[in-house]
């Protein structure tokens, strides 16, 4: 498992310790939400499925619903957004899919 901390603005994320801080305070998280969150932000700006999302954080043999990753995506912006009505950080391409935007 890959050790490294990502830092953007206000968020750090170390998915080696499954910790997510907000303007360094620890966030409460769940794992697959934390799994979800590193991936996208360790892939700023590239835009990623639900299918694609469902195959790398997920993993392939995943049988569920793909709104899934809508929902994770939701409590994500709840977190870490400051107005989870207008992200500025987890981002949807519309028709497309979503994608962590380095600002």
């Amino acid at each position: 498992m890959d050790d490294e901390v990502i830092k953007f603005e206000n968020i750090e994320i170390s998915l080696q310790k499954y910790e997510l801080k907000l303007r360094g305070k620890p966030v409460d998280i769940p794992p697959k939400e934390l799994e979800l969150l590193y991936f996208l932000a360790n892939n700023f700006n590239r835009v990623f499925t639900r299918d694609q999302l469902l195959d790398k954080v997920w993993g392939f043999d995943y049988l569920g619903d793909s709104r899934t990753v809508d929902v994770h995506v939701r409590r994500l912006r709840e977190k870490i957004e400051p107005d989870a009505a207008v992200p500025t950080y987890i981002l949807t391409k519309w028709g497309v899919g979503y994608y962590f935007k380095e600002n």
